[in-house]
């Protein structure tokens, strides 16, 4: 490799690490410059169709080739960006001119692959390139802001699914909230209506006790009443007997009692609350009884 070619190639790197992006147009507008005009295409020089030595043409095809690497490498890192230049030719006038030419030079194989093995890069002018870059940003931010609308869209239809979902899991747990409310209503008014028969059945028996005892009593005393005047009676008529028997034999009997001053002064009903015949009609009755039998034996 040649001084100058090394010199060449020291001067293209750093420029290139100076600015990438610079070097880039400028490299592609200065390869667009070179090309040979029609005349000199069928040179007899050494170096073919680019007029240059074969050890000049090798340092140059290294450069690009570095070029073409590390531009590559700045492509990979630079995953957004819109390719504004191709391997191909991009400008219009150019494809007319390159299908348009009538040059029989054209019809030679070997020329045909020259060609196809040297493409050139054609730089776009500003305006198309500007034009371009606001389309493909246009076109960017629409599928960006589209992607975001479906997204939304998509969220939403998932929002409205879960609130209705929710919605339904609510009503559902209402429904059964309610029916169970009611079923406890319902047990609890029937154990009200239970106890509340249950208390007035008990009132019920309550007062058929109460009444069965007020017959009992009713009953007893009237049995006492009866026996109280049986006795009464049974006392008057020996009392009478006695009169009538101590009147035809002219006698005079002790008292019964030490609460009674005569014979006749005794009496259940008369006698002190000591004594053996108060309210005792049955011994009364006895005793009377007892002394008419002694009077019979007399």
């Amino acid at each position: 490799m040649s001084a100058g070619g090394a010199a060449q190639q020291r001067a293209t790197e750093s420029s290139f690490q100076e600015s990438s992006g610079g070097m880039r147009q400028v490299r592609l507008r200065l390869a667009a410059c070179r090309m040979i005009p029609h005349g000199e295409m069928t040179s007899d020089l050494p170096g073919g169709e680019w007029n240059v030595s074969p050890s000049r043409h090798k340092s140059r095809s290294h450069v690009l080739r570095a070029e073409q690497e590390e531009e590559e490498e700045e492509e990979e890192e630079e995953q957004g960006d819109d390719h504004l230049f191709t391997s191909h030719h991009d400008c219009p006038l150019v494809q007319q001119k390159l299908s348009g030419w009538s040059d029989p030079a054209l019809s030679d194989p070997g020329f045909q692959s020259s060609l196809r093995g040297q493409r050139v890069l054609w730089p776009l002018t500003d305006q198309e390139e500007l034009k371009r870059q606001r389309q493909s940003q246009f076109l960017m931010h629409r599928r960006l802001y589209m992607n975001i609308e479906r997204e939304q869209v998509k969220e939403n239809k998932q929002h409205r699914k879960h609130l209705k979902r929710t919605a339904r899991i609510k009503a559902e747990k209402e429904q059964i909230r309610v029916e169970e409310e009611r079923k406890l209503e319902r047990v609890r008014q029937l154990a009200e209506a239970r106890q509340k028969l249950e208390e007035r059945e008990l009132l019920i028996l309550e007062r058929l006790k109460l009444e069965e005892e007020e017959r009992a009593e009713e009953l007893q005393r009237r049995k006492r009443e009866e026996k109280g005047k049986v006795a009464a009676r049974f006392i008057e008529a020996l009392r009478a007997q006695m009169k009538e028997r101590l009147s035809q034999e002219k006698l005079d009997l002790p008292p019964l009692c030490c609460c009674a001053s005569s014979f006749w002064d005794s009496h259940p009903d008369t006698c002190a609350n000591n004594c053996v015949f108060h309210n005792n009609p049955k011994a009364y009755a006895k005793a009377l009884h007892s002394t008419m039998l002694s009077l019979d034996l007399h």
